[in-house]
C-alpha cells in the first residue's frame, strides 16, 4: 500500500532511505531494478499516471491492435527482489526540490531522499482536433490502443495522421486486418525522421505496394465528423473520408509539473549533465524521453533520445548516478538503436543519421530492383568515422557492423573539460 510522508529524511547520498521514481515506463522500471541490483535496500516508490503496471509500449501498435495480445500479456517482467511499491493512477503535478516532496493529482505528498524523473513525453496535437470523441483515437498508451482495437471491428476505412515509426506500424497492423488505410504525413516519405531520407524513399515504395494510400507532403488542417463519417481537410483543400481517425504524431516532454522551478531548465525536457544529474537539483536524476543531456559519444550539445533501448540504458545509468551522490558517475554515452518489423521489412537503426553525413548504400542483392525487400545497408559517416547505420532486411550484416560501432571511441572531445563545465553550470544554478 502506498503511504505518504510529510517530511523527508534529509541525508546526503548515498545514504538514501527513500527513492521516488516518477514515471512507470521503461526508463523508470530500469532505474528501479538497477537500484536494487546495486544494493539499495531502502524504500522504493514508483508513481505513474496510468493504472497499468509498466508495460511494453511498442505493443500498442502491434499485438494489442491485432488481437494477439491482451493488456495482461504486455506487462513487463520485473526482476526478482525488486520490491517496488507502486503508486499507479497518480499523476505528479508539483515538485518542491528544497523540501524534497512530490505532489500528485490525488492531493498526496510523497517525500524523497533521491528522485528519478522518468515521465517521458505526452501527445501534442492541435487544440481544435476532437480528442476524446468516439472514433478519434490518439494512439499513445495501452488504454488508447485497447479502445482502438474495439473500434476497428466495425471500421472499413481508417485514416492515420502521422507517418512515423508508430504510424507505419499501425498502418501495417490494420492492413493485415483487411481494412483500407490512408496515411497522411507532411514529409514526402514515411519514417523519414526515424530511418533517414535514403531508406525512407525505399521503404515508402514498399508501403504503397502493400496497398496503403499515401498522402505525403500534406498537412491536416481540420478534422470534422459528419454524416459520411470523419472528414479530414488537407492543406491543399482536398478531403479524406474515414470511419476511424488515428493520430500518431506530435509529442512533447512531460515537464508541465516542473514549471516554475527557478533554477531548472525545462525548455525541451529536463536539462541534465552527462551523467543524467538534473542541473541545479541535488539528489535528482532524469532518464528517458524527458531527459536532455550531452551524449558525449556524439558531442556536447544537450539533446533528447526517445528510443526504447536507450530509455532502459538511461534508467540504469541514472540509478547508478543517484547512488554515487556527488561523487564520480559514468557518462551516459549511449548509442541509440531500435528496430521495427512491418510490411515484410525488418528495419534496424543504430547511432545518429545526420543529414550532412557522408552516406553510402550497400545492396545485398545488387541485381534486384526491390532494393528494400532484397536487403540494403545505409551507412552514415562523418570525418572518417561511422556514426550511424540503417539496415532493411539485412539483419546479419547489421549485427556485425553495429558491434564495431559500439566498440568505436566517442567523439574526439576533451571529456574532462566538458565535465568540469557542466559541474560549474550545476553549481551556478
Amino acid at each position: 500500500m502506498v503511504t505518504a510522508r510529510t517530511r523527508p529524511v534529509r541525508r546526503r547520498p548515498p545514504e538514501l532511505d527513500r527513492v521516488v521514481i516518477v514515471g512507470a515506463g521503461r526508463a523508470g522500471l530500469a532505474a528501479a531494478e538497477e537500484l536494487r541490483e546495486q544494493g539499495f535496500a531502502g524504500e522504493l516508490l514508483m508513481l505513474g499516471d496510468e493504472e497499468q503496471h509498466p508495460y511494453d509500449r511498442p505493443a500498442c501498435s502491434k499485438g494489442i491492435l491485432n488481437g494477439k495480445q491482451r493488456p495482461s500479456d504486455v506487462v513487463l517482467p520485473v526482476r526478482s527482489g525488486a520490491a517496488i511499491t507502486y503508486g499507479l493512477g497518480r499523476r505528479a503535478v508539483a515538485l518542491d526540490p528544497n523540501d524534497r516532496i512530490v505532489t500528485t493529482d490525488t492531493d498526496e505528498e510523497f517525500a524523497y531522499d533521491g528522485l528519478v524523473i522518468a515521465t517521458g513525453s505526452r501527445p501534442a496535437l492541435p487544440e481544435s482536433w476532437p480528442v476524446g470523441e468516439p472514433g478519434f483515437h490518439v494512439l499513445y498508451g495501452l488504454s488508447e490502443a485497447w479502445a482502438l482495437r474495439q473500434d476497428l471491428r466495425g471500421a472499413g476505412r481508417v485514416a492515420i495522421i502521422g507517418g512515423g515509426l508508430s504510424g507505419c506500424e499501425t498502418a501495417c497492423t490494420i492492413r493485415k486486418m483487411a481494412r483500407d488505410v490512408v496515411l497522411i504525413d507532411s514529409n514526402h516519405g514515411v519514417m523519414k525522421r526515424a530511418i533517414g531520407g535514403t531508406a525512407s524513399e525505399m521503404v515508402t515504395e514498399e508501403v504503397a505496394r502493400d496497398g496503403v494510400e499515401l498522402r505525403l507532403g500534406r498537412r491536416v488542417k481540420s478534422v470534422d465528423h459528419g454524416r459520411r463519417g470523419w472528414v479530414l481537410t488537407l492543406d491543399d483543400g482536398s478531403e479524406e473520408l474515414a470511419d476511424i481517425v488515428v493520430a500518431t504524431l506530435g509529442e512533447k516532454p512531460d515537464v508541465e509539473w516542473l514549471e516554475g522551478l527557478p533554477r531548472w531548465d525545462i525548455t525541451d525536457g529536463v536539462l541534465c549533465d552527462d551523467s543524467l544529474r538534473v542541473v541545479g537539483a541535488p539528489g535528482v536524476v532524469a532518464a528517458g524521453t524527458v531527459a536532455r543531456w550531452p551524449n558525449l559519444r556524439y558531442g556536447i550539445k544537450p539533446a533528447r533520445c526517445g528510443q526504447w533501448i536507450a530509455a532502459m540504458e538511461q534508467g540504469q545509468i541514472a540509478a547508478r548516478t543517484l547512488l554515487a551522490g556527488d561523487g564520480y558517475a559514468e557518462s551516459a554515452a549511449i548509442m541509440p538503436r531500435y528496430w521495427s518489423d512491418q510490411f515484410g521489412l525488418r528495419i534496424q537503426v543504430c547511432g545518429q543519421l545526420p543529414e550532412d553525413a557522408d552516406i553510402a548504400v550497400t545492396k545485398m542483392r545488387p541485381g534486384r530492383r526491390d532494393t528494400a525487400r532484397s536487403g540494403v545497408m545505409i551507412s552514415y559517416g562523418r570525418d572518417g568515422r561511422l556514426v550511424g547505420l540503417v539496415a532493411v532486411n539485412a539483419a546479419h550484416a547489421f549485427t556485425s557492423v553495429t558491434k564495431a560501432i559500439l566498440a568505436s571511441p566517442y567523439a574526439d572531445l576533451p571529456v574532462d573539460t566538458v565535465r568540469s563545465g557542466w559541474r560549474h553550470l550545476a553549481a551556478v544554478a
